[in-house]
């Protein structure tokens, strides 16, 4: 016997029958700019790619360093005006889901799975307890009708993964390796296991 064993099914985390630990945690959209935040990082991102190319545009066809400006002009507008409609974007997406950001998480000894649910908790806890029930043999199965309302998802590989940090005052383990950074939320009363076993098991990670 593991030194996880112990936890099998206690609140809203449960290990499977495959060894699995699944559990759901939720967190209001309104009060979690964090998600705005991530939107703001992907526009500004975008927004620094489209200016560098722009800059290579402008060199490459021969205008001169005096023209940079211009194309610093034409990519700060359309930047703006994204970000401005990221607000009323978000507004509208929290009222979508219910004004929750529902997720499901399954961690297993290869990696942890991040599954946001769009529907509410209660209705999550349900599909957590479908998914881990007896009959866990024809678990694809289960999980392919509970979980019909889910959004995206995205999995860490703990192998791949390159640093780890803790935020325990916000429930958060964040995941960074070399192209996926997930960001793992779990309850106080199990946030140090969680921690303890991410750790455990990602032999080229740092914290």
């Amino acid at each position: 016997m593991d030194q996880y064993s112990e936890l099998t099914t206690q609140k809203n985390m449960v290990r499977d029958g495959d060894g699995r630990y699944v559990w759901v945690y939720e967190m209001p959209m309104l009060t979690a700019f964090f998600l705005l935040f991530e939107v703001w990082k992907v526009i500004g991102i975008s927004g620094c790619i489209v200016f560098l190319l722009n800059v290579v545009i402008t060199l490459v066809s021969g205008n001169g360093l005096g023209s940079i400006g211009g194309a610093f002009i034409s990519t700060l507008i359309p930047l703006a005006i994204l970000l401005v409609l990221s607000i009323p974007a978000y507004y509208i997406v929290t009222r979508a889901n219910n004004g929750k950001y529902t997720v499901l998480f399954e961690m297993d000894e290869e990696g942890v799975d991040h599954t946001q649910i769009k529907t509410d908790k209660a209705v999550a806890l349900e599909a957590l307890t479908m998914l881990v029930g007896a009959a866990t043999k024809n678990r694809s199965t289960i999980a392919s009708g509970a979980l019909s309302a889910t959004g995206g998802s995205l999995y860490s590989r703990f192998s791949k993964v390159k640093k780890v940090r803790a935020y325990p005052e916000k429930h958060l383990i964040k995941l960074d390796g070399a192209f996926v950074s997930n960001q793992v939320y779990v309850e106080n009363e199990y946030f140090d296991f969680v921690y303890r076993y991410i750790l455990d098991h990602c032999p080229n990670a740092s914290n």
